[in-house]
């Protein structure tokens, strides 16, 4: 019977519809795949869109990767709507004598009306071990290659037993026809890209990993003494700023915190000591107030007037020898006595310098004797009037806290304007962009004491006031510092409670530190992500 021209504009409207709705499904899988990062889940979704789109009851997705040399097809996801699929990714060598096979050597898809019923005279043949362990029936299949840019075949898709309802309503498999192939070869087409973009993000990413880490060795290997420091940082830092939401604390409590916030700040403890690198090295390692080369000098000069004193001394007895009137043996006496005297005096003031060239730990110590030291008349070995000590060695062992002179304070303080600088040209991309800044202000202090901007309170960002609190406990703990010993757990609290009473760094921020635990490290973490005294080193805790 011959169809009302009502019931023709019926059905066409109905297919249009049904037209339109798929490519608005097209581009919502564009717009999905897009926003997925995750290489597992992209892989999913990619296979779960195109079954959607092309109405089929189960797929599975395969890449091509090189393992050794050798190209190999590795299954990756499979998904059945009517049995169980278990799925073990797995590969096997590149070979035309698979369906998916023969589409990733060749680049050329395949719409199999009847898996069962493939001619035994082609390259490829259907397998049908999974058929007949879970009783299931393949019969429509379409194996598509993804393709990239350049027309490399980079994967296959493979769709199985396509659906579709009779006029009765009862669904049937059928095979896959020309409108559901144009719809799965674009998604074929879009799914290339998007894995492609995601493997590109994975290779950026191990790009700044790899720079990351390889910036941490440069500067151990200027500062071997601090080896370890900016890992262990990076690992309390992101452990602590991941507790300030959980902290109970009613300044935390809406501070929400992403995986790439959480990577920038990491990457910004990690490098916090980056400029270090544009600090001369001995300044770096410098262990004592003095180096080993001065007081060296010094006790050279000590040994050489301690001589002067013997030989004035045994000119003493010869003159008093010659001499008649005099009881040569009681001279002699005190002679021997006086230069007694001298030579432990000498030798107290070498243990004396000895005593202060070590840096203390705590801003405290008396260095009133250093000023008699340096009074000491010293002739030159050029005839010259001198002292035993400089007027600089007297500066420089009279520093009350570690090892440095003001002006060493400075060039040591500069690491952060430089760690600053160098890290500012570099492109970082959005979800990065603040590690410089972070990294550059986590010596600055609440009052406007610290350096290199004098930042006050709210004007130091918050990952960096939490990068100071860790960064002040590893420098304070640490054992492996030349310049001091480590202090304990218990006394590096009371420094750090200390110095937060004292206005310097955020009392809460303390608080978590110590209640939540963040201070434990596992020594073999490379600073990755986690599932009032000053304080008292010799370079200022860096």
């Amino acid at each position: 019977r011959e169809e009302s021209p009502f019931w023709t504009l019926w059905r066409l409207t109905d297919w249009l519809f049904e037209r339109l709705g798929r490519f608005r499904q097209l581009t919502d899988i564009g717009i999905a795949l897009s926003a997925e990062r995750d290489p597992a889940k992209l892989l999913a979704t990619i296979l779960a869109e195109a079954r959607r789109l092309g109405n089929c009851d189960a797929g599975s997705l395969y890449l091509i990767d090189d393992v050794d040399g050798e190209r190999r097809l590795h299954f990756k996801v499979a998904q059945n709507d009517t049995v169980e699929v278990p799925v073990h990714e797995s590969s096997v060598p590149l070979t035309a004598a698979s369906l998916s096979g023969y589409v990733a050597v060749t680049g050329t898809e395949l719409n199999v009306v009847d898996a069962y019923r493939i001619p035994a005279t082609l390259p490829y043949a259907f397998n049908r071990s999974f058929d007949e362990q879970s009783h299931y029936r393949t019969r429509s299949m379409l194996v598509l290659p993804m393709v990239d840019h350049t027309g490399r075949v980079i994967g296959v898709l493979q769709f199985i037993n396509a659906l579709a309802r009779d006029i009765d309503g009862a669904t049937g498999i059928v095979p896959f026809d020309d409108e559901v192939i144009e719809l799965l070869r674009a998604v074929a087409s879009q799914a290339a890209v998007a894995i492609q973009k995601n493997d590109l993000l994975r290779q950026i990413s191990r790009l700044f990993e790899g720079f990351v880490q390889a910036s941490v060795k440069a500067i151990e290997q200027r500062d071997p003494s601090t080896s370890g420091h900016s890992a262990r940082v990076a690992q309390t830092t992101t452990a602590l700023f991941s507790a300030l939401p959980h902290s109970g604390l009613a300044r935390f409590r809406d501070l929400v915190i992403s995986r790439e916030h959480l990577t920038e700040v990491r990457y910004a403890a990690l490098l916090h000591d980056f400029g270090k690198v544009g600090v001369r090295e001995h300044v770096l390692i410098k262990a004592n107030k003095l180096s080993e080369d001065r007081l060296e000098v010094i006790r050279y000069r000590i040994e050489l007037q301690k001589e002067r004193l013997r030989r004035a001394a045994l000119e003493k007895e010869l003159t008093q020898f010659h001499c008649s009137g005099a009881d040569f043996e009681l001279v002699r006496r005190r002679i021997k006595q006086e230069l007694d005297r001298s030579l432990s005096r000498l030798d107290d003031y070498f243990a004396q310098i000895a005593s202060a060239n070590r840096p203390n730990v705590l801003p405290e110590g008396e260095f009133s004797h250093l000023e008699r030291i340096h009074s000491y008349p010293f002739d030159e070995l050029d005839g010259s009037s001198g002292q035993l000590i400089t007027t600089d060695d007297v500066s420089a062992l009279s520093v009350r806290r570690g090892s440095l002179t003001a002006d060493e304070r400075r060039q040591i303080e500069s690491h952060v304007r430089h760690t600053q600088e160098f890290l500012e040209v570099l492109p970082w991309p959005p979800e990065l962009a603040r590690v410089p800044e972070i990294a550059g202000a986590h010596h600055e202090k609440l009052d406007g004491s610290g350096y290199p901007q004098g930042r006050r309170a709210d004007e130091i960002p918050l990952p960096s006031r939490v990068m100071a609190v860790c960064d002040i406990f590893d420098a304070l703990t640490a054992m492996d510092r030349p310049y001091k010993p480590a202090v304990s757990v218990d006394s590096a609290f009371r420094i750090l409670n200390e110095e937060a009473a004292a206005g310097l760094i955020d009392a809460d921020i303390v608080e978590i530190f110590i209640a939540s635990g963040s201070y434990r490290r596992d020594e073999g973490d490379i600073g990755s992500l986690p599932q009032s005294a000053r304080p008292a080193t010799a370079h200022g805790a860096h």
